[in-house]
């Protein structure tokens, strides 16, 4: 009876050893779409000399539905980019800019339960209109990147909502070089073309 007790004992730590190491080892990302679109009510943009406050829309897609768990990889793009009402301020999305890169960055929280992802988003260019009439350009650099953090169920694996946030030197002798952030905590992420249909994300 000892030594059975003792065997299963054994067994079932090779078990979780296994389990362990598989998910601590591994190297890729496996999402449930290619298709993606992300919302935010209201995203802040503040410049030298004022702020706007809008509404925005991405779309893009990933390039694989398996993606390397590497930081620096290019993932996909975002190829549409639409700005809303904005009730503060006004902005403009400069489209010919458009695909803007997405580049996984890494990841919050400890293998296997992953919080949340982090991408970088390059190319990412806008004006913002501030009092006075200055019109600032902001556009996110791989040194300044655009960063998306998508949090993650780490019971269903499913993503949850995203935040966007970004601190970009702007351009144009009207701003003075001044830094210039964007920023909103939460958004809605899900498959494009649905409101409601929510993304997972697991490890493979």
């Amino acid at each position: 009876m000892k030594k059975s007790k003792l065997l299963l004992a054994a067994t079932g730590a090779t078990v979780l050893l296994g389990a362990l190491v598989s998910s601590a080892s591994a190297r890729n990302l496996s999402t449930s779409t290619q298709s993606i679109s992300a919302m935010w009510s209201s995203v802040t943009f503040s410049g030298a000399f004022g702020t706007s406050d809008c509404h925005l829309t991405l779309e893009g897609s990933m390039h694989s539905r398996t993606m390397q768990k590497s930081s620096g990889s290019l993932v996909g793009y975002i190829t549409r980019a639409i700005l809303g009402g904005c009730p503060q301020g006004t902005a403009t999305i400069l489209q010919e800019t458009l695909p803007w890169h997405m580049r996984y960055s890494g990841f919050e929280g400890a293998l296997p339960n992953i919080r949340s992802f982090i991408l970088h988003t390059i190319g990412v260019s806008f004006r913002i209109r501030e009092g006075g009439g200055f019109s600032c350009h902001i556009v996110t650099t791989a040194a300044q990147p655009g960063i998306a953090t998508t949090h993650r169920s780490t019971a269903t694996q499913e993503l949850t909502e995203v935040g966007v946030s970004g601190r970009i030197r702007t351009t144009g002798e009207e701003c003075l070089g001044l830094e210039g952030t964007f920023l909103s905590v939460s958004g809605a992420i899900s498959v494009l073309g649905t409101s409601s249909t929510r993304i997972s994300i697991s490890l493979i």
